[in-house]
């Protein structure tokens, strides 16, 4: 275990649509929605440690757009850990419209791979502890997701 490491924490970030964030329905564009539920998921996983350390994007493992968010609307990205390996952290993203705030419906949802990395760009181990709370079905789907990752880099 890292020595000092903060618990596992929620991170939370917010981005208001603007017009150049929507397609040609004029609803947000998913890429846009993309770009930041990767970043929203690379500060939470960066969030496990006291000091920055090198950390790499592996794999969106699940994507999915539920709602359109319009322009004018405010989406609230919430990041939180859910997985951790020997060397990734897998994490759920789950963007909500902050507003009205008795129906903040589900706009998007995601779970996103990370490996910690040596000088030479290979996994080395974080060091991190495991979740007290994982279950064994998100462990399996996981550790599936980390193997087909590993696959494709080799």
């Amino acid at each position: 275990m890292q020595p000092d490491a903060p618990p596992y924490q929620v991170m939370t970030t917010n981005h208001f649509v603007k017009s150049e964030d929507l397609n040609h329905h004029r609803t947000l564009y998913a890429g846009r929605c993309v770009e930041w539920c990767v970043q929203m998921a690379y500060v939470t996983a960066e969030g496990c440690f006291v000091h920055p350390r090198p950390l790499v994007f592996m794999s969106i493992r699940s994507l999915s757009m539920r709602q359109p968010a319009r322009l004018g609307e405010i989406l609230q990205l919430s990041g939180r850990v859910d997985y951790i390996g020997e060397s990734t952290i897998g994490v759920r993203v789950d963007g909500r419209l902050l507003q009205p705030r008795n129906d903040r419906r589900l706009v998007v949802t995601g779970t996103f791979l990370f490996c910690t990395v040596d000088a030479d760009s290979k996994a080395a181990p974080h060091g991190l502890p495991d979740l007290a709370d994982q279950s064994s079905g998100a462990l399996n789907r996981w550790k599936k997701c980390e193997a087909q990752a590993a696959a494709v880099v080799d």
